[in-house]
């Protein structure tokens, strides 16, 4: 009976580990890469976070939500008047932008009074050969920056920066991931850490 007590409190106190380093039990990484931080001016001494949302697309607050509930689990305060402001503005390499086909040519209807005589097209790439043969594309490299800015303040007080592969399909988890990662490091100086 000692025993199985003693395991109850060994997976008790694995769990409670767990969660304190924001890891979840049945989570799977979003994205496998490294990130950084530098503290530039010092942040107030409680901090509570806002979220800049430039663009308010329903897509757009849904994923500034989900990034929030991640800044929550780290344990950072979030309010409606905040005193730190976060910045998030990501890009990506690599992602299978090109939705068309690449063999077709643009339309230019709009070029009314060119029309007549011989029009020059470009020559369609065969369907087999080179294109049939590719490899599916990689996931995307995602780059990440968080700036934190005092509330008031013009000059930056503290940057992160992230670069990772997706691994995950969800938007939303990465979100949230991120959100983690950066409520855990906001305020710090941290040099490169997986991600």
């Amino acid at each position: 009976m000692l025993e199985r007590c003693n395991a109850r409190l060994l997976v008790v106190a694995i769990l409670g580990v767990m969660a304190a380093a924001g890891v979840g039990a049945n989570a799977s990484p979003t994205c496998q890469g490294s990130y950084t931080a530098a503290l530039l001016q010092p942040l107030p001494p409680h901090v509570v976070a806002g979220l800049d949302v430039s663009d308010r697309s329903p897509r757009n607050l849904d994923l500034a939500e989900r990034f929030v509930t991640g800044l929550r689990n780290a344990g950072v305060a979030v309010g409606t008047q905040p005193n730190v402001v976060l910045r998030v503005t990501t890009s990506s390499l690599g992602q299978d932008s090109a939705q068309s086909d690449r063999g077709s040519v643009p339309d230019y209807s709009d070029f009314a009074g060119l029309h007549g005589g011989l029009q020059p097209t470009l020559p369609t790439l065969p369907s087999m050969g080179l294109t049939a043969s590719r490899s599916p594309p990689a996931p995307p490299l995602m780059f990440v920056r968080v700036e934190a800015t005092v509330q008031g303040a013009t000059r930056i007080s503290w940057v992160a920066s992230v670069q990772c592969q997706m691994i995950g399909s969800s938007e939303a988890d990465f979100a949230e991931e991120l959100g983690l990662v950066i409520g855990s490091a906001l305020g710090e100086r941290t040099e490169r850490r997986p991600f």
